[in-house]
């Protein structure tokens, strides 16, 4: 099958970002934000354009500046992250992860997409804000899955049930767990696994169920076609969430590109509803070698 007809953009440059920074003239349009006025006209004026839904925009004059989403009709201030933080003592280290976070912790938009140089949080700030859901009493469990593109043995080969087979590709997740847990041992993620707060599944294993009450999360999404996403996003349940990650430049199958990957065509997509969001990650927060790398290579 050809994956190629499935792109809807022609260009990496065309790919829907989540945000837009504006430059304004004028500083009585932040007073008057800050000041809870509607200034939705207002900015879409500047603009020249109407902002997407859950779309981001920081707007700056001199040394001022706000955040803030379009939620509905209106441009609104983004919600506090005080609690996760509390509870997990972690903070965006830049704007798009304040974006990307703001997203993972709304109740109201049940599909994100991020996409992300390595390093760049995607991963971690998505299973931080897993953990906060269920601890929350907001899902029952995470489940955790990806499309496995072998190098070398194939799943099948491996020793040990389907959460044994999936430990190999889901060791990001495994690591990201441990930094966020103050590098503890994984005696709480068996736990959380024993307890079926935790399930691990490979993509194939999707089809057929339902998943209610659930923080989805699906690594590598740059590696599924629309097709596959199409069929885990339609089971989704009540009361749950999806959650796509990935790096649209490390595809690792030759029948889909940056822009034919189901990542990408679901966040262009999406981009006009009200119950998705979507943010592309720029910056490297792994390491500078990371980050270099990324960029360079």
């Amino acid at each position: 099958e050809d994956y190629y007809k499935d792109k809807i953009i022609e260009e990496v440059d065309e790919c829907y970002k989540g945000f837009v920074d504006l430059e304004v003239e004028d500083p009585e349009i932040i007073d008057r934000f800050y000041n809870n006025e509607n200034i939705t006209l207002d900015i879409e004026t500047l603009l020249e354009r109407e902002l997407y839904p859950n779309e981001f925009i920081c707007v700056k004059h001199k040394s001022q500046s706000f955040l803030a989403s379009k939620v509905g009709k209106r441009i609104k201030k983004l919600n506090k992250l005080d609690e996760i933080d509390e509870y997990l003592g972690i903070k965006p280290r830049n704007r798009e992860q304040t974006y990307a976070l703001n997203l993972l912790c709304r109740d109201d938009v049940p599909l994100v997409s991020l996409t992300g140089i390595a390093g760049s949080g995607k991963t971690f700030l998505t299973l931080m804000a897993a953990l906060d859901s269920i601890n929350k009493g907001k899902h029952k469990r995470m489940v955790i899955t990806r499309n496995i593109q072998p190098v070398g043995r194939d799943i099948g080969f491996l020793p040990g049930d389907a959460n044994d087979k999936m430990l190999p590709w889901i060791a990001p997740i495994i690591d990201n767990f441990q930094q966020g847990m103050k590098d503890a041992d994984l005696i709480y993620f068996d736990g959380m696994r024993s307890r079926g707060q935790i399930e691990i599944a490979p993509l194939a294993f999707m089809r057929g169920r339902t998943f209610s009450d659930t923080f989805l999360i699906i690594d590598e999404s740059q590696n599924s076609t629309i097709h596959e996403l199409k069929t885990v996003i339609t089971r989704i349940g009540e009361n749950s969430k999806i959650v796509l990650l990935g790096d649209v430049d490390q595809i690792d199958t030759p029948y889909i590109d940056s822009l034919s990957n189901g990542l990408t065509v679901i966040a262009e997509k999406f981009k006009n509803e009200n119950l998705a969001g979507h943010v592309q990650l720029q910056k490297g927060e792994r390491s500078a070698l990371s980050y270099l790398a990324s960029k360079i290579i």
